[in-house]
């Protein structure tokens, strides 16, 4: 999970950067709040505000490690935002789920919530975790725990 700084801070982004890169080659899964649009025209209720405090990090460090924004992917040319700033009474899309490109065809839906309480709205992915190969191990339940008495009584209470 990412929180970016809501000024300008552009170590932050080259740190979170140089740490993606170190996982290049593993399959990515980040989330949050980066406080930067990937794109001012669609992202933001008054297009040309600017690209939020992660300036053009956020699209930059995206292509540089292949990872894609599955709302945008999915939803191309919606308009939808995560965040209200009542200091400048504008909307914007700074929140995210982002995903290396092996990973995009797992993705059966993404949506964002309604704001309630915060003054972001969630974003939410459903990811179809189905393996596409032979199982190499199958879970088996712990057998000592059908012995142990807390647990027994956990489940006779469930």
């Amino acid at each position: 999970t990412i929180y970016g700084p809501n000024t300008s801070d552009p170590a932050f982004h080259r740190g979170i950067r140089r740490l993606l890169l170190t996982f290049r080659d593993t399959p990515i899964i980040i989330g949050g709040d980066f406080n930067a649009v990937t794109d001012p025209g669609l992202d933001q209720s008054q297009p040309g505000a600017g690209w939020g405090s992660g300036g053009r990090a956020l699209p930059l460090y995206m292509a540089t490690l292949g990872l894609l924004d599955i709302w945008r992917v999915l939803h191309p040319g919606e308009r939808d935002y995560t965040h209200f700033s009542r200091a400048h009474n504008t909307w914007s899309r700074i929140d995210y789920i982002l995903v290396s490109e092996a990973l995009f065809a797992k993705i059966r839906r993404s949506d964002i919530s309604s704001l309630h309480i915060s003054d972001h709205a969630r974003v939410e992915a459903l990811f179809d975790c189905v393996s596409d190969g032979p199982r190499t191990n199958s879970w088996k339940f712990p057998r000592d725990l059908y012995d142990d008495d807390l647990f027994r009584a956990y489940i006779a209470e469930q």
